[in-house]
């Protein structure tokens, strides 16, 4: 682990440095990994150079070696037959085939990395993102591109977790040389394009729903959701304010914000200032949600209701900016999943304005 801590610090230079590649462990070899150009002459893409053994003094060298490769990249002097000595051996190790262990402990390298500033953040990442995802690999044998591929287009088509699992996935793969495209487009389909009119609920269908609920805490769950767009983990710690808007804590997927209430007199219809809050965590809170929801005969899901208020948002003139900041995501993903009534709005105030 220490050796692994020791790579990470010497990628963070690297980086900082804005030298164009990174130090890669796998199994017992170092790798400088690169966009470099095809050895058949073909498109440059995502490659690694064997560079030694994974020990301290070989790592010492791997950064002298790192930068060096960096500015032949960035001068355009790079030529292969400077760096590949053994072409055999350089077929050897691209043939390799992994097995799920190594995967798995690519995944653990990789994870350690990227949250090695911040653990507690890290262990909830694991426990959340990416234990679930190398959960659906099976329990041995070879971990090809074949096998990855297999394990994500299993997965429910057109969903987040899909998205996200297979995504994640693909991102291990590469961090082990496993070309990642293939896994990344089978990971595609949920977004905009699957998002139709039939998925967004009206306000007169979100009450009745709201009145099909027994239980107090889902009632109140149900309501939050749909007055203020609220993702189902969010729910844990959001607090709802006398001024109509509700915090939602920094711990959450987006950090701190402040959300408005949408419609504003659901508030008082829910009963929203008496709060009667699940005690289910972060992580088990919206598998818990959905059950109570199919038990109630609701087939509508809480996304549903976050869907609902950027168009209730969007259909009272709210630009897709201040859209974007009070659900907590980037305006790319809100213009991305919801530019068909962004782009109707717009069309059907242009035509109002000049008597259309």
């Amino acid at each position: 682990m220490l050796l692994d801590d020791a790579i990470a610090a010497l990628n963070e230079r690297l980086k900082a440095g804005r030298h164009r590649c990174r130090v890669q462990r796998m199994n017992q070899r170092l790798y400088l990994r690169a966009t470099l150009p095809s050895r058949s002459g073909g498109a440059s893409s995502q490659q690694r150079l064997p560079i030694g053994n994974a020990t301290p003094i070989e790592l010492a060298q791997a950064e002298v070696l790192a930068i060096q490769l960096s500015l032949e990249i960035q001068n355009g002097t790079f030529a292969w037959i400077n760096w590949i000595k053994d072409e055999e051996e350089l077929k050897s190790e691209e043939s390799k085939t992994h097995t799920v262990r190594d995967f798995i402990k690519a995944a653990e390298r990789l994870h350690a990395s990227k949250y090695a500033k911040n653990p507690e953040r890290g262990k909830e990442s694991w426990s959340k993102k990416w234990k679930p995802a190398l959960n659906k690999l099976p329990s041995s044998g070879p971990a090809s591109e074949a096998v990855l591929l297999r394990v994500i287009q299993q997965m429910p088509a057109s969903t987040a977790g899909r998205r996200d699992q297979g995504n994640l996935l693909a991102h291990i793969a590469e961090s082990i040389n496993i070309d990642p495209q293939k896994l990344r487009k089978a990971s595609h389909g949920y977004g905009v394009a699957k998002l139709t009119k039939r998925d967004i609920p009206s306000d007169e269908k979100i009450v009745e729903c709201y009145e099909k609920l027994r239980e107090p805490h889902w009632k109140w769950a149900w309501g939050c959701c749909a007055t203020f767009g609220l993702r189902p983990h969010e729910l844990v710690e959001v607090e709802i304010n006398p001024d109509g808007t509700a915090t939602v804590s920094d711990k959450t997927k987006t950090g701190s914000r402040i959300v408005k209430a949408c419609l504003s007199i659901w508030i008082d219809k829910f009963n929203l200032m008496c709060p009667h809050r699940p005690t289910q965590s972060v992580n088990s809170l919206a598998k818990v949600f959905g059950d109570a929801l199919d038990r109630a005969g609701i087939s509508m899901r809480p996304y549903s209701l976050r869907h609902a208020y950027a168009l209730r948002l969007l259909s009272l003139g709210v630009p897709p900016e201040l859209g974007a900041r009070l659900m907590g995501h980037s305006v790319q993903m809100h213009t991305q999943t919801y530019q068909r009534w962004i782009d109707a709005d717009r069309i059907k105030k242009s035509m109002e304005r000049f008597n259309l």
